[in-house]
């Protein structure tokens, strides 16, 4: 018997304690998966804060660096939807391994552009391949999350693969950041971008080393835009993807004006980098709280209230006097944002059918990674004419509108399911 029969037999065992923060981990598949992106991941965020840094060395522009930010949102938007199709229809484990293989490439052409060796390298050499990495995210995203569930041997562990999957990315978020700090300022953009090429292979060895049985193939002739007529069918979870949605375009993008408010404090990139890294570790937190709660809370509860705390937090960052209320806003902030990140995200995949779930979860993509990198480009157009804090506090006025709206039109639903059953 091997040792995985054996951890299965024993969770089968009566009395054996079926649960835990790390429970998602004692399979093999999406422990494989955990620690392949884990490393990944910390190597796309030292990309992201080098990229972000060379960027504003390069321009002095916070239109620059929202124009970046949001150069990845035409191809994500015009193919996400084809990607989740492609994630419906063919072996999700390939499909993320090509997407892998391509993402190495890209970022290894980075790498060397940065150095200016060829040719001295311009902020539109650098929005040119942010492009490119949203027609890669456009087929990799959807097979990413569309994935998780076949790594699980136990489908009530979702959430709490969920809540893992959000840690790791926000331990990395930590790592990663941090590491970009010290190679930043001992080497270059450069040797921040050749190494998250190198972190690509952890992910392609893991998904080479995973048993997964074979998948259901779907019809050829299955509708691209089926899971938008799902969604469409069920206004409860379409209202999640929304609120989802303004997050990303008021919340999350307003990380495209760290660098800026970095400057404003009197920092440099190792300042930057800590900004960062406080975020990264109020997430941190928020995925274990989660891995810990989740089921033990009511998930309207935890996206509704995540949501208002995080539109909260950056309201505090709009209004610090000094860079340490800055880190402690961007701690709270972290933390929120992936309270309602993850619990958004868990409620929309429990309710997507298998045969759905790659372009439901492309749906949830698109509107997630294309509305931040939209949301990046305006706040960075609106700070160049308004000022970085009032641009952020007009953002924050306009999420919390969605955020009233979503919880009023849940509390209507509510009231008159109450009403159905008196």
């Amino acid at each position: 018997m091997t040792q995985e029969q054996v951890n299965a037999a024993m969770r089968s065992l009566p009395g054996t304690p079926q649960r835990g923060p790390f429970y998602a981990l004692t399979f093999p598949n999406f422990r494989l998966f955990f620690y392949g992106q884990t490393i990944s991941v910390a190597g796309t965020w030292m990309q992201t804060v080098a990229q972000q840094w060379l960027v504003w060395q390069l321009t002095q522009s916070a239109f620059w660096l929202g124009l970046v930010s949001g150069a990845n949102a035409v191809p994500f938007v015009l193919l996400t939807v084809w990607g989740g199709q492609v994630a419906d229809r063919y072996p999700r484990q390939k499909v993320l391994a090509c997407t892998q293989w391509v993402a190495l490439l890209q970022a290894s052409l980075l790498a060397v552009l940065a150095t200016s060796w060829l040719i001295p390298i311009q902020a539109w050499h650098v929005t040119v391949l942010a492009a490119t990495n949203g027609l890669i995210n456009a087929f990799a995203l959807p097979a990413q999350q569309a994935l998780v569930p076949e790594l699980l041997e136990d489908r009530t562990a979702l959430s709490n693969a969920i809540a893992l999957n959000s840690l790791r990315f926000n331990l990395a978020r930590v790592l990663g950041p941090a590491l970009a700090g010290v190679v930043l300022t001992r080497f270059d953009a450069a040797t921040c971008f050749a190494l998250n090429a190198v972190s690509y292979l952890a992910v392609i060895l893991s998904l080479q080393r995973m048993r997964l049985p074979p998948p259901q193939r779907q019809p050829q002739h299955s509708p691209v835009w089926e899971g938008a007529h799902y969604l469409r069918s069920n206004p409860a979870i379409l209202r999640v993807v929304a609120l989802v949605g303004a997050g990303a375009a008021f919340g999350w993008s307003v990380a495209t004006l760290y660098p800026a408010f970095a400057r404003e404090f009197g920092t440099d990139a190792a300042g930057y980098s800590r900004m960062m890294t406080f975020n990264g570790i109020g997430a941190a937190t928020g995925g274990l709280t989660l891995a810990l709660l989740a089921d033990r809370l009511p998930r309207h509860g935890m996206i509704f209230g995540g949501a208002s705390l995080f539109a909260g937090a950056l309201w505090i960052l709009a209004s610090a006097p000094s860079y340490p209320i800055a880190l402690g806003s961007l701690v709270l902030s972290g933390f929120a944002m992936i309270v309602f990140g993850i619990s958004s995200n868990t409620r929309v995949q429990e309710e997507a059918p298998d045969h759905l779930r790659g372009r439901v979860m492309a749906i949830y993509s698109l509107v997630f990674q294309g509305a931040m990198p939209v949301g990046g480009l305006a706040i960075g157009a609106l700070a160049s004419h308004t000022g970085i804090r009032q641009a952020v506090r007009i953002y924050v006025l306009l999420f919390s509108a969605a955020i009233l709206i979503a919880l009023t039109a849940f509390l209507s639903d509510r009231t008159q399911r109450h009403r159905q059953r008196s």
